[in-house]
């Protein structure tokens, strides 16, 4: 290792004095990009580390809890009936009887029903546009929906007057039901 020490030695004395200020800007330089590289690094790793913790305290939140979810499903469950529920076609055929049932039957256009699916129950959303009905009609309907409760729920109703003629209402409801995936719950 000394000759090698040696040798640089030598060949910074033979450098002249301009030589010696650009091997220094040099070596800087090349110091400067490195510490830069390396604090980039350190700040990666010291966001991922944040993150991580961050994200390990909410999971130790969510553990914590876990007796107060369990509780809280058990809790709604028992006030459900799995064989009250409705799948999708069960959901779009139940609201058709409703509507039948109110003598709306022409008046009705029902969407095709979405599901979102999840780990416990599937989650179904129709949507049913009625044109040119009486505020009787719309309050029987109604009647017959809030029956359904908590099976079928209404998300939304807007309601507004037909152009043509003022005494009949144009009505659109947002309409959603759940099924439970495993009936032994």
């Amino acid at each position: 290792m000394k000759p090698y020490f040696d040798k640089l030695r030598a060949l910074y004395k033979r450098m002249s004095l301009r030589e010696k200020l650009l091997s220094l800007v040099f070596f800087v330089v090349i110091l400067l990009l490195w510490a830069n590289h390396w604090m980039g690094r350190l700040s990666q790793w010291n966001d991922a580390r944040q993150l991580a913790a961050v994200e390990l305290e909410t999971q130790q939140q969510w553990l914590d809890r876990s007796d107060y979810y369990t509780e809280t499903l058990n809790t709604a469950l028992q006030r459900v009936d799995p064989s009250k529920t409705y799948a999708d076609s069960q959901l779009s055929g139940r609201v058709d009887s409703l509507i039948r049932q109110s003598g709306l039957s022409t008046q009705a256009d029902i969407d095709p029903v979405r599901t979102r699916e999840g780990e416990i129950f599937n989650d179904h959303n129709l949507r049913v546009r009625l044109n040119r009905i009486s505020i009787a009609q719309l309050i029987k309907l109604n009647n017959l929906l809030t029956t359904e409760t908590p099976y079928i729920n209404l998300q939304s109703v807007r309601i507004q007057k037909n152009r043509r003629n003022p005494e009949q209402l144009d009505v659109r409801y947002e309409i959603n039901s759940f099924d439970l995936k495993d009936p032994n719950l």
